[in-house]
């Protein structure tokens, strides 16, 4: 939703983090290690130990193993700031086309940038699409994996574990075991363990390390006494032969040997700082405090000109720094080592470190390295050189989909630094935004209207519609977007077009339908001139919801599906334009009977349909995610559908998502059987409901996604089951009357529905007979099921009804919808089992279209993707569940419980 005008380059990746570690030297080959991996099948594998354990250096020789067996591979080291879905998925990227040229390089961000391409959950969900489709054998290297705690980055990781197809490998290093399903994984036979014990040098490697490739002669009771004292902890080993390197005492030396391994660490370590020369050692502090060196970062940091030799030097007298395998002379010390030197530094040199920083920050970001940079100068307390830096790429940060790291770094800025720079500002506000921090969006926003000036006005216009209409007052996103249509500036096509949308959804939720189809017009004539897809998606797809609301739901589908088709032939499936066209034509295809394909829809999307989308489409995505769960037979899914949209109301502080999620929550407590709850659940509902008018309530007193399932249906509802009330027929045909004044067709024929059943049953048979012509014959002309199957209280007896009695109803139609309601009606029994993650959820859902009996071009069309892609699929399924074919697939997954 940014506005923009000049094309937009992704922030650069540090080619480091993608770069495994060089040799520095001969070392001890892990042959044991090695031979495991070669002779496991697992697709995942934990190299799992303690700092200084050798996980990377096994990590790499894996590496070089795969590579000389023509297994392409790829490499990334992790850092604390990779805790967020926009920076890591880049990077991944990055590092699986390292090892796949084939897959293309990450999508960049178009000229009109609408949180889309930059999509942290998008862009995720994009790569792990695109991975689907290979077929190629691949390892994946991840290393300092420990590091990773954010549930969505885990979630990535996980999804990706459990798509891996025959051949493709993830390795994962890490210090201790990750929130990862390991269990699931041990289960499925999808994951190598490799551990500490494992990891240990053997006596032979004791020997082949010290004495063959450090050169260091010892006796073979010495060598027997440096394993038992270092118990074949590499890090202690790699020490004590720097330390021994020269000396002629070495038995003398190691009877002093002794202590638990992080004593006997810091010990060998302060043995070999000491040896060196004062210049020497002044230098090998002083660059520990980089995550990787080059000559030209130090000299700059440390104002001299000789830093390359002290590298190198550095380098010949094995102290722990590796070169980087990458462009240029990068370098990086042994994490263990590096923690002792920063230490050894904050005690003896803290004054200098102000400094060091500084000039490091002004280097890094003379390179573009403007995350490094930041870091540096926020390590420095250097406020103003932070916000400089930010002001520079702050926004680029944002448009890249890094929003987290943006906060991060606004949060070390004073609160009168931060506000008096409108770009920091407006960067930041963003950002909020699409992290749903909205009470913080708000402040920065209004800090951001104290500055004057035309530079940032569309930022501040395009901020309040976008702040306003996620906080579900749409009554003020509405008037912000006419107050700005109204001013005398011009507003760019793209920002133009997203004003006329939000007028138009405003007209649309007041029952204004011939202003908003205009509005629409006047916003489709300025996004097409730009080919905005994200605003034109609103467009069509705002057009869509009235075709809906006046009952055309067969319009509304071809309208949702040609805007979903259009935004897949544009590249941005998984960009925040799918998940608003998802969300509508998921509900059109459940109207209609399809709820397969509409849960096909929904599986795909609905992470980003929490990310991204209005609270109507919240409403709508998780009510149609819950229906067909209980439809399916899972009331534990349909019950999580609606806990999850509680708590996003609980987080977003946008109570009409807890009143929605309560009010289907009753719904599901009548199917259940159990008046008490469901009485309870509209209880809490109602103490959700805002204050008449403050949440876009219109003529009928309804917001869209309120449409059909509203405080009173749901009244009305619990009155038509539970044995002790009577419906209030009078105040639901005024309701009916009000829909029909207001041109809410579906709402409507809703109504007529309900009021038939409740006249049944009064035994007023002469009423219900009128109420239920009149909603069926408005449901078999549209086709439409469960507008009608969803309300299944009195359904068979007054259908047995009509039999008895001459009707021009289509016996076929009328089939469908008691099946339908029936499905409705019965109690979830589902059970989830263990080899739930063994296929992915794109793989899930194409063995049950194959069971539906669909062929490979009804699959296709159905989940919007080419006929290959289908059969790549469907060679993934059967390679992970050892079939040959379709048939056999899906009675392999009947077996084991994934249909």
């Amino acid at each position: 939703m940014l506005p923009g005008n000049d094309l937009f380059s992704a922030p650069p990746l540090n080619p480091l983090k993608l770069a495994p570690p060089g040799e520095n030297g001969p070392g001890v080959e892990r042959s044991a290690i090695a031979a495991t991996w070669a002779g496991s099948r697992a697709a995942v594998t934990l190299v799992c130990a303690p700092a200084g354990f050798g996980k990377t250096t096994a990590m790499r020789q894996l590496l070089v193993a795969a590579r000389q067996h023509g297994v392409p591979a790829g490499w990334l080291n992790l850092d604390s700031a990779d805790n967020d879905l926009g920076r890591i998925t880049p990077y991944l990227w990055a590092a699986l086309h390292t090892a796949l040229p084939s897959l293309g390089e990450a999508p960049s961000t178009g000229q009109w940038i609408d949180a889309s391409r930059g999509l942290p959950g998008g862009s995720a969900r994009q790569l792990l699409d695109v991975l689907s489709r290979v077929e190629t054998p691949y390892v994946l290297f991840v290393d300092e994996f420990e590091l990773v705690k954010d549930s969505s980055v885990l979630s990535l990781f996980s999804e990706l574990a459990f798509s891996l197809g025959p051949g493709q490998r993830l390795v994962l290093g890490s210090r201790h075991k990750p929130g990862l399903p390991l269990g699931r994984l041990r289960v499925q036979q999808r994951l190598l363990e490799i551990d500490a014990p494992m990891l240990r040098f053997s006596a032979g490697e004791v020997r082949d390390y010290i004495t063959g490739c450090r050169g260091i002669g010892m006796a073979d009771a010495d060598l027997g006494e440096l394993q038992a004292r270092t118990e074949g902890w590499p890090a202690a080993l790699q020490l004590a032969a720097s330390a021994l390197a020269g000396r002629t005492d070495s038995r003398a030396w190691l009877q002093q040997l002794s202590g638990t391994t992080g004593n006997l660490a810091e010990y060998l370590a302060e043995d070999v700082l000491s040896r060196l020369s004062e210049p020497h050692r002044r230098f090998v502090l002083r660059s520990s405090i980089f995550e990787a060196i080059c000559p030209q970062l130090c000299d700059a940091a440390f104002g001299s000109a000789d830093s390359a030799d002290w590298i190198a030097q550095s380098v010949s007298g094995n102290l722990f720094l590796l070169p980087i395998e990458t462009e240029g002379d990068w370098y990086r010390y042994h994490p263990l080592f590096r923690q002792f030197l920063r230490a050894q530094l904050s005690r003896t040199a803290a004054q200098e470190l102000a400094g060091l920083h500084v000039r490091a920050a002004n280097w890094l970001a003379s390179t573009a390295r403007y995350a490094q940079a930041i870091a540096h100068a926020s390590a420095a307390g250097d406020t103003a050189l932070t916000a400089d830096l930010l002001e520079r790429c702050g926004m680029d940060y944002v448009r890249g989909g890094q929003m987290a790291l943006v906060v991060q770094w606004a949060d070390t800025l004073p609160h009168a630094e931060l506000e008096r720079r409108p770009a920091v500002l407006a960067a930041t506000a963003y950002a909020m935004v699409f992290l749903h921090r909205y009470a913080a969006a708000e402040r920065l926003l209004g800090a951001l209207e104290k500055h004057p000036g035309a530079s940032h006005e569309e930022d501040v216009t395009v901020l309040r519609v976008m702040l306003s209409a996620w906080l579900d007052r749409m009554d003020d996103a509405v008037l912000a977007a006419r107050t700005a249509l109204a001013g005398a500036g011009p507003a760019s096509p793209f920002v133009s077009g997203l004003l006329h949308n939000a007028v138009a959804y405003g007209d649309m939720l007041q029952g204004r339908f011939v202003p908003a189809r205009h509005a629409l017009l006047q916003a489709k004539r300025e996004l097409e001139s730009i080919n905005a897809i994200y605003g034109l998606t609103y467009s069509a797809c705002i057009e869509g919801m009235i075709d809906m609301l006046q009952g055309n739901v067969r319009d509304g589908l071809a309208r949702f599906s040609a805007m979903l088709n259009r935004i897949v032939a544009s590249g941005q499936r998984y960009t925040s334009s799918g998940p608003v066209a998802c969300t509508l034509l998921a509900e059109a295809l459940y109207e209609l009977g399809d709820s397969g394909a509409a849960d096909a829809l929904l599986s795909d999307y609905l992470p980003l349909i929490r990310d991204t989308c209005l609270p109507d489409h919240l409403i709508v995505a998780h009510r149609l995610a819950s229906r067909i769960a209980w439809l399916s037979g899972d009331a534990g899914k349909a019950l999580d559908q609606l806990n999850t949209l509680q708590e996003l109301g609980d987080a977003r502080g946008i109570a009409r998502l807890g009143m929605a999620a309560a009010v289907d929550r009753s719904r599901l407590a009548l199917l259940a059987g159990d008046v008490s709850s469901a009485r309870h659940a509209l209880a809490v509902a109602a103490s959700l409901a805002p204050p008449s008018g403050t949440l876009m309530r219109y003529s009928d007193d309804l917001d869209d996604s309120d449409d059909l399932d509203d405080l009173e249906i749901a009244s009305f509802r619990i009155a038509l089951v539970a044995p002790d009330e009577e419906a209030d027929v009078e105040r639901v045909e005024a309701a009916l009357r009000l829909a029909e004044s207001s041109g809410r067709a579906r709402r409507a024929v809703r109504l007529a529905w309900l009021l038939a059943q409740a006249h049944h049953a009064a035994g007023r048979s002469a009423q219900a007979q009128i109420w239920l012509e009149r909603a069926l014959a408005q449901g078999q002309a549209w086709q439409a099921l469960r507008i009608l199957a969803d309300e299944p209280w009195h359904l068979q007896p007054l259908l047995a009804s009509l039999a008895s009695r001459h009707h021009v109803f289509d016996p076929r139609y009328l089939e469908r919808l008691i099946q339908a309601a029936q499905a409705s009606s019965q109690r979830g029994t589902h059970v989830r089992g263990e080899q739930e993650g063994l296929l992915s959820p794109r793989e899930l859902q194409i063995i049950r279209r194959v069971a539906d009996g669909h062929s490979n071009k009804a699959l296709a069309r159905l989940l919007f993707v080419s006929e290959n892609t289908v059969e790549t699929h469907l060679r993934r399924i059967n390679g992970k569940l050892g079939t040959g074919n379709r048939m056999q697939a899906v009675a392999r997954a009947r077996e084991i419980g994934l249909l």
